[in-house]
């Protein structure tokens, strides 16, 4: 006869079990409740507290605030929040921080919304939004312009404001103009200024941040402030610069740093093998880092390459997949062309725009960051305007929300080896790409983003370890893999019945196997570019130890509240 008090004896019945897992979600949904209660009484307005029963309306037609808040730039994936709290002050993020925590309540942080693994949110979490911290101001210090900048601000919010200052003035920004600051910054933040004016989290020379424990505290570069840890803040300034978004603290304001606007600025393109094959991607891949890795080209403040996924062909033995430089050069227009006709000989250099100091506003160079139908459709109407079917005219949809997926390799300072320039563009020509798929608006391919350039050639890898986290300052060039569906809007109101769905399956495989794909003279992974199954540590490589340290002993979040899947643990 079996003991009645044996453990199995006394074990909950599967029905039992399931009530007990049911009662801590009670528990979850009461304290939820009490978190709404406690904001409100401390003096949050209603249409700062935004849950699915909230009424509150959206500027879209049908839609509540809620409903609207929910969506992020990848619309791939979906999240419902328990609570979204619009925050209008650090004052705000610090107390909605607080009583979240005080009730064992996940917390996420978002700005732009650009987190390409959609962890700036999630489904039952408090969601502190901080779009609507706009403070700004820009003040000479020392000779340098220093713009203070709320968390809220994207790109084409507030380089129009930096170029309204007199001096005419900017910061090394994306290309992508409804990224936010923040994710940006700390991500790194590569952009079209990178090689004459490195990462954008260079530039980082303060911020206000919430710590784990709630507490706010003010981190200068200059600053003595005394602290029994780090005496000025420095290891978490340096952990802000490039280590990734969230893990030591929540950064309302940032400190940066800003330069004047050169006087004439041209965007070009390079189109190759659009046609006919006219120059192999070896030869395009080897000429472009050529001229990254060139003294001589400082006048190319940025460049980024993209290269097109091809349908493997067995017959090919030389590839040429229809490719693109794009180019920021600071000069003269006949500079430029007789740049070009050096480095790439009878290829032709398209004029995209000019920017001076009297016109530099928030257009950026969307087109740098991905592919999208309105380039399909403009090849196909080259005369007249771009319409949708019921006539409304097609703009470009390069900063789009849009669904897509992404992978990132780093090219090491050293290069890539022959046979790793040849495994790259062999991962370009693969059986899961479908030589129709762009035609419907499914995009495959890499972007070459330029790190090397005259900024990082002047300093030492020791240097730049010692300044910022951000741990590719000498390393070539960023390998970004990615895939999007970007329909027009007669496809995306067809859903799932629109003909692009049969070929995303193939599409994200592609990303797969090119995560796996060895090549050589690579190393790690870029955090900005974010994929769940690259290990965190791959991200940071020799600042990884550090970052533990700075989130161990500096962020006070012993019980590791700001965390979300890539945050440093």
């Amino acid at each position: 006869m079996n003991n009645p008090n044996t453990v199995h004896e006394v074990s909950q019945l599967p029905h039992e079990q399931l009530k007990s897992a049911q009662s801590l979600m009670l528990n979850y949904w009461n304290n939820t409740l009490k978190f709404v209660q406690a904001l409100k009484s401390s003096g949050f307005k209603d249409d700062q507290l935004l849950t699915q029963a909230s009424s509150s309306v959206s500027e879209t037609p049908g839609l509540t605030g809620y409903q609207a808040q929910t969506l992020i730039f990848n619309t791939r994936l979906r999240f419902n929040p328990a609570v979204i709290v619009m925050c209008e002050s650090t004052e705000n993020v610090a107390q909605a921080y607080k009583q979240a925590i005080s009730l064992n309540l996940p917390i996420r942080v978002r700005s732009g919304g650009h987190d390409h693994e959609g962890e700036c949110t999630g489904t039952d979490v408090i969601l502190l939004d901080l779009s609507r911290l706009k403070e700004f101001n820009v003040k000479k210090v020392n000779g340098d312009y220093i713009a203070n900048i709320g968390s809220g601000y994207r790109f084409f919010q507030v380089v129009p404001k930096l170029a309204d200052n007199n001096p005419p003035l900017t910061i090394p920004h994306g290309t992508c103009a409804t990224v936010g600051l923040a994710g940006f910054i700390q991500g790194g933040g590569w952009g079209p200024w990178t090689r004459s004016k490195g990462m954008c989290c260079e530039s980082l020379v303060g911020a206000t941040v919430v710590l784990g424990n709630g507490e706010v505290i003010e981190v200068n570069a200059e600053d003595d402030i005394v602290d029994a840890n780090d005496p000025s803040h420095k290891k978490l300034l340096w952990a802000l610069r490039g280590g990734g978004a969230l893990s030591y603290g929540i950064v309302t304001h940032f400190k940066v740093k800003a330069f004047e606007i050169p006087d004439e600025i041209h965007r070009f393109v390079i189109n190759w093998n659009t046609n006919e094959d006219d120059l192999s991607t070896l030869e395009l891949l080897s000429r472009w880092e050529d001229v990254i890795n060139n003294a001589s080209t400082d006048k190319l403040v940025g460049t980024n390459l993209k290269i097109n996924a091809i349908a493997a062909n067995s017959q090919n033995k030389l590839l040429y997949h229809p490719s693109t430089m794009y180019g920021y050069w600071q000069g003269s227009w006949q500079a430029l062309e007789q740049f070009v006709s050096k480095y790439f000989p009878n290829s032709t250099p398209i004029h995209q725009g000019t920017d001076t100091k009297a016109n530099y506003n928030s257009a950026l160079m969307g087109n740098w960051s991905r592919n999208s139908l309105f380039d399909v459709l403009k090849k196909q109407k080259r005369l007249g305007s771009l319409a949708n079917a019921d006539g409304t005219p097609f703009t470009p949809d390069f900063d789009a929300p849009a669904p897509h997926k992404l992978t990132s390799k780093v090219v090491k300072g050293s290069g890539l080896t022959k046979n790793g320039k040849e495994q790259l563009i062999q991962s370009l020509t693969s059986d899961l790409i479908n030589a129709k798929s762009s035609d419907l608006g499914l995009f495959s391919y890499v972007t070459l983003g330029a790190i090397a350039g005259p900024f990082y050639n002047e300093i030492s890898e020791k240097e730049a370890n010692a300044r910022v986290s951000f741990p590719y300052s000498k390393s070539q060039y960023t390998i970004q893999y990615q895939t999007w569906w970007n329909e027009s809007v007669e496809l995306k109101e067809q859903g799932q019945n629109n003909k692009v769905y049969n070929y995303i399956n193939r599409a994200m495989d592609w990303i797969e196997v090119s995560r796996e794909t060895q090549i050589e003279g690579t190393e790690g992974a870029f955090i900005s570019f974010k994929d769940s199954a690259i290990p965190t540590k791959d991200y940071f490589l020799g600042s990884y130890k550090g970052l533990i340290e700075v989130k161990k002993c500096y962020s006070r979040d012993s019980a590791n509240h700001l965390r979300s899947r890539k945050t440093i643990i």
